[in-house]
C-alpha cells in the first residue's frame, strides 16, 4: 500500500522536492519560527510557523500541493497529519532544513 494512502501525505527527499517544485508548482512552507527563517531558509519558501497553524491553515490555496519542512522533520509530520484532509497533495521534506543545509548544492527553483 502506498504511503500517501496510509498517512494522507507523502514524505519526500530533496531530489524529489526539487522535481515537484518545478513540475507541480507546489507551495514550499517553512514551519520554523520567524527568527530561524531569517537565519536561513530554502529559496522561495513561505514562512508559516507551526505554532500558528490554526490561524493560517484556512488561508492556504486549495488544490495547490504543499511541501512542508521544519528544522529536522518532526514538526512537518505533525503539520502534514493536520492538513492531510485538504484539497491538494501534502508532502513533508525528510530531514527538514537540516537536510537542505547539509547539501548546499541543491538547485531549488
Amino acid at each position: 500500500m502506498e504511503q500517501e494512502q496510509v498517512y494522507g501525505f507523502r514524505m519526500i527527499h530533496m531530489n524529489e522536492m526539487t522535481k515537484l517544485l518545478q513540475k507541480e508548482r507546489a507551495m514550499l512552507v517553512d514551519l520554523r519560527d520567524a527568527d530561524s527563517y531569517r537565519e536561513g531558509h530554502i529559496k522561495n519558501a513561505k514562512n508559516l510557523p507551526y505554532d500558528r497553524i490554526a490561524q493560517w491553515e484556512r488561508e492556504l490555496p486549495e488544490r495547490i500541493p504543499l511541501v512542508l519542512y521544519c528544522g529536522h522533520g518532526n514538526l512537518s509530520l505533525l503539520a502534514a497529519r493536520r492538513l492531510r484532509g485538504r484539497k491538494g497533495a501534502v508532502y513533508t521534506l525528510v530531514g527538514g532544513y537540516e537536510a537542505y543545509r547539509d547539501e548546499p548544492d541543491w538547485s531549488v527553483p
